[in-house]
């Protein structure tokens, strides 16, 4: 071990879990390396779209500022558009706003934030093979270009997204062979936006969202059943094709999109869904994608990687402060983790099997149009400023049925 550099954690991805995290724990004294395959900026497929919850967290993080200062969208709510065009605007409560803005920028911020905390950061730099040696924590084996290095760490950190290597290699992941949903997303100019909100378009072939970007931009993004794309896949002409075919196809998004142009991408991406066994082994522990990912409608995702790392910091500060990194050290993270996100991922899937069924869609979006509070409580859910309960019990329903 004489030699090699040693560090209390290892983070595997740079994405905002990660980032997050590394943060967290420099600021709370512990020596910390990031590593990620990527150098950045670089773009990532994402719906590009920041839940209101997520803005007092960049506060503490000490990015705030420099975030608002890139000039983000603020959507007020979220419009849902049902297969008959039927559309419902949620409103988040009062002043709240959410962020929209590439997240090539976002993730460059918050990788500059990391390496302002004093954290090690490595970039274009992957991670090959793991080893745990008889004393305890993970000997890592890192490339950068043609370099290979060993470094050392008590504990492992996996963040590094839904195909995660970390959970991969060591036996964490789970199939979710039920939900195979993948995407396709370009960034367009030209497109006709209703309002100061993101769109949500249900369509006979899945789903598209719309979410309004700085500079005149705009995310498109469908998602899609994995068939659809299997003469596609990997061809990016082709993929400008099928998405043009898929926006044309549906009269909501032809009305938005049609003439668009595309300036970035088109980029596909999935299976979407992904689960893992567990997020905490012997001295290893999952974050963000890399600990579970079902669908991205409700446009969560960024906000829950955020509040997960959070979850994730205070648990390891304590192991590391005992010097006890087993499996059942750093349990009450995964414990906390489904508490906290429990209700959430069965609202998740909720909303998928009412995807499924258009003329229910269409119901439910009549009956919020005529009582738009139901859409608002709704958009508060999912801007993760309300519990995901309130839209879960009887009581919702029983509303829903009488508007």
């Amino acid at each position: 071990m004489i030699g090699r550099p040693s560090f209390d954690v290892l983070v595997a991805g740079g994405g905002p879990a990660g980032s997050t995290l590394a943060t967290l724990l420099t600021r709370a004294g512990r020596s910390v390396l990031l590593c990620d395959a990527a150098r950045f900026p670089r773009h990532k497929i994402c719906g590009e779209y920041v839940p209101p919850s997520a803005l007092p967290i960049f506060a503490r993080l000490g990015v705030l500022d420099e975030i608002l200062l890139l000039g983000p969208r603020r959507p007020v709510g979220m419009a849902v558009i049902s297969p008959d065009g039927t559309e419902v605007l949620g409103r988040y409560a009062g002043a709240a706003r959410g962020l929209s803005m590439r997240r090539l920028d976002l993730d460059r911020v918050l990788l500059e934030g990391v390496r302002r905390s004093g954290a090690v950061v490595l970039e274009g730099t992957r991670v090959q093979a793991l080893q745990r040696p008889a004393e305890g924590g993970f000997e890592v084996t890192v490339r950068r270009g043609a370099a290979y290095k060993v470094l050392r760490a008590r504990i492992l950190v996996g963040a590094d997204g839904r195909n995660s290597f970390v959970a991969r290699r060591l036996g964490m992941r789970r199939p979710e062979p039920r939900h195979r949903k993948w995407a396709v997303m370009a960034h367009v100019r030209g497109a006709r936006m209703q309002g100061d909100h993101g769109e949500m378009i249900v369509t006979p072939y899945g789903y598209c969202g719309i979410n309004p970007l700085p500079g005149g931009l705009a995310n498109a993004c469908v998602v899609v059943d994995r068939g659809a794309l299997a003469s596609v896949a990997g061809r990016s002409a082709r993929l400008a094709d099928f998405l043009r075919e898929r926006i044309h196809s549906h009269p909501p998004t032809r009305a938005r999109l049609e003439g668009a142009e595309i300036v970035a991408g088109p980029w596909a991406t999935g299976p979407l869904a992904c689960r893992a066994a567990r997020c905490v082994d012997d001295a290893v522990l999952l974050v963000g994608d890399a600990a579970g990912f079902y669908d991205p409608f409700t446009g969560e995702g960024i906000g829950m990687a955020l509040r997960g790392a959070e979850l994730a910091a205070e648990v390891l500060e304590d192991a590391l402060l005992r010097d006890r990194t087993g499996r059942r050290a750093l349990e009450p993270y995964e414990t906390e983790r489904r508490r906290v996100f429990r209700s959430r991922l069965w609202l998740d899937r909720l909303l998928q099997l009412l995807l499924k069924r258009p003329r229910l869609t269409d119901w439910v979006a009549r009956r919020m149009r005529r009582d738009p509070s139901l859409a608002d409580l709704l958009a508060r859910v999912t801007g993760d400023t309300t519990d995901a309960t309130e839209v879960l019990r009887p009581a919702f329903l029983a509303r829903l049925i009488r508007a």
